[in-house]
């Protein structure tokens, strides 16, 4: 007859020991040989929590490759039919990395049109929707926040003086410098551009923030307000 303790183990039992993973897996690789072993796709699939194999593969391949992948921005990754929640933690991703490589660097310097364009246009030459955003700048001209204003369709978004200098003002600007992209690639300003840019202009020089320029990014060429509109008089 079985004791007590016995049947007690019967009735509940412990828990089952998961069996190893295979050598073969993501996971198998991954513990064995480390994370530089891992293909492109493999670390797609990690990173995205994607159990199909062949949804990181096509992900991949829609892409083109990883390089490309990193600056895809939301609609681009809807059109990879990453759900809601893959395309979040996506985001955090890239936000992650931007981060890491500004750590232990220099400031930026964005004092001309030229500094300003080779740091924003390695990030506009994949969206496909217009986006407008904000430079935070110190009496130096070293950038001291980069922030994504708002985001809209492949013809316009919509942004307020109010909410462009509530950033500035968040992160101690002296100056701030307006951007946004046109994905058509024509970096010609639109009338709304430039009534909003005349806009952002007055409440700067209410708020003791100058607008320092406002740069619209095209496909190979950009276009400075401040340059075009002669603001220094010249």
């Amino acid at each position: 007859m079985p004791s007590k303790s016995a049947a007690v183990l019967k009735m509940f039992p412990g828990p089952r020991s998961r069996a190893p993973a295979s050598k073969d897996s993501v996971t198998g690789i991954l513990s064995t040989y480390g994370a530089e072993s891992l293909s492109d796709a493999q670390l797609i699939s990690t990173l995205l929590s994607i159990q199909a194999q062949y949804r990181a593969e096509s992900i991949l391949h829609s892409a083109g490759d990883l390089k490309h992948l990193l600056h895809f921005g939301p609609a681009e990754l809807r059109d990879l039919s990453l759900s809601e929640h893959e395309a979040s933690r996506f985001g955090a991703i890239q936000e992650l990395l931007r981060r890491i490589t500004r750590v232990g660097s220099k400031r930026p310097m964005i004092l001309s049109l030229l500094q300003a364009t080779a740091y924003l246009r390695p990030r506009c030459t994949s969206w496909t929707e217009e986006r407008f955003g904000m430079l935070a700048l110190n009496a130096k001209g070293e950038l001291l926040a980069d922030r994504e204003i708002s985001r809209g369709t492949a013809t316009g978004t919509l942004v307020s003086p109010r909410e462009f200098f509530r950033e500035a003002l968040r992160y101690g600007a002296v100056m701030a410098l307006a951007w946004h992209n046109h994905p058509s690639g024509d970096p010609t300003p639109s009338g709304e551009d430039c009534l909003l840019t005349s806009r952002l202009r007055q409440a700067g020089e209410q708020l003791g923030i100058p607008l320092s320029d406002h740069i619209i990014i095209g496909a190979d060429r950009s276009y400075s307000f401040r340059a075009s509109e002669r603001w220094d008089g010249c």
